[in-house]
């Protein structure tokens, strides 16, 4: 692999989204969770991984898209934002890619809202984009602190 190339891992949640691999921690099956009273709509519960509870975002919620229940193709993508390891319900995982630098191009700015700021570019494989994230913006600082209390 090339100096300017990084490895993807893409994922579906209406569109087509990719993480870079050196982001993610592990994927696992989406697994029963154990709920945390008061905790925001976005945030599903908490699972434990070797003995560390890890917050478990449901990006349907957070992206304001329709909510799916999840199925068997739904995965936890576990990752690591800001220092602190987070999962992620995803409707499935596609594939692994390896993308070019050159091959980036900025997102559309349409405005800054929440389905927007983090996406750090796109990308366009089969005439279809691809959306790559910047997790260490996927969450405001208000959401980051609800986080740091579970």
């Amino acid at each position: 692999m090339a100096i300017d190339e990084k490895q993807y891992i893409t994922f579906k949640l209406e569109e087509d989204y990719g993480i870079e691999l050196t982001r993610i921690k592990e994927i696992i099956r989406n697994q029963e969770l154990t709920v945390i009273p008061e905790a925001p709509a976005f945030i599903l519960g908490v699972l434990s991984l070797r003995g560390t509870a890890v917050p478990i975002i449901d990006l349907r919620k957070l992206f304001q898209l329709p909510i799916q229940k999840a199925n068997e193709y739904s995965v936890i993508i576990v990752l690591e934002v800001l220092g602190r390891l987070l999962g992620m319900l995803v409707d499935g995982v596609s594939d692994m890619i390896t993308i070019k630098d050159d091959d980036i191009v900025p997102p559309p700015k349409f405005t800054e809202r929440k389905g927007t700021k983090f996406i750090k570019g796109m990308v366009e494989k089969e005439k279809k984009f691809i959306m790559l994230l910047d997790v260490n913006k996927l969450f405001s600082s208000d959401e980051i602190e609800v986080i740091d209390g579970i």
